[in-house]
């Protein structure tokens, strides 16, 4: 008991002592005559701090996964294909529809001019008009442009015709329209079908097959599936 008491009589003295000095400095402090804005301490009201907004984080996410995505496209780019691995999309965008088609709006203007849209038996042929631009307007032959023959005053369709003639009436003439129309659904759907990879497959198979019937050495002889591995590739 006489240790506790002893205690606390210590602790009441220091207390007494922290509390007069803090009094002397009290009234010793006195304020300067003249004091920078640097150096006071103003008090700062504090601020509510804002609650988070949903849509705004989601714009801000999808604005840093687009940032990332051009990130990602820009270091990809792409790269220039050399002839030799050059695919068929490039080839018919670089080659093919370049001259194609001017050739196809050609063609509609004419069949405008020819209501051929409106009338079922025109003597305006399509097709035939769109052969005769692409001969004529052949960039490998310049001198043909001179000329600019039509389509059956040309050799190679004069010899074609005599082997192959045509019938009197088109098809066009003498189908009707739903007829025609089930025709067409008939081969597009056939086209979207045989490009399926499964049936490609099937139908490759099958190709084989019947060359391995008609010629029996191509199995013993590796010339010959050589060249028949590369005419199907």
């Amino acid at each position: 008991m006489t240790s506790r008491t002893t205690d606390r009589k210590g602790k009441s003295k220091e207390l007494k002592s922290l509390t007069n000095e803090l009094q002397n400095e009290i009234a010793a402090f006195t304020l300067p005559n003249s004091l920078p804005c640097s150096e006071i301490e103003f008090p700062v009201a504090p601020r509510r701090r804002p609650r988070a907004n949903w849509d705004e984080i989601l714009e801000e996410s999808e604005e840093k996964y687009q940032e990332i995505e051009e990130y990602e496209d820009s270091k990809k780019g792409r790269p220039q294909l050399s002839p030799f691995l050059s695919t068929e999309c490039n080839y018919l965008k670089e080659k093919v529809f370049v001259h194609l088609q001017p050739a196809l709006e050609e063609t509609l203007q004419k069949a405008q001019i020819w209501e051929a849209l409106k009338q079922q038996k025109c003597f305006f042929n399509g097709i035939d008009h769109i052969a005769q631009l692409l001969w004529n307007n052949n960039p490998k032959y310049p001198d043909r442009k001179e000329h600019n023959l039509h389509i059956f005053n040309m050799p190679w369709v004069r010899e074609l015709l005599k082997t192959y003639p045509r019938p009197y009436y088109p098809k066009s003439w003498l189908w009707p329209e739903d007829y025609a129309a089930t025709v067409i659904q008939k081969t597009v759907r056939q086209y979207f079908v045989q490009r399926e990879d499964e049936v490609q497959e099937m139908r490759n198979f099958w190709r084989k097959l019947e060359v391995e019937r008609a010629i029996p050495e191509i199995q013993g002889n590796p010339l010959l599936s050589k060249k028949f591995a590369a005419s199907q590739n």
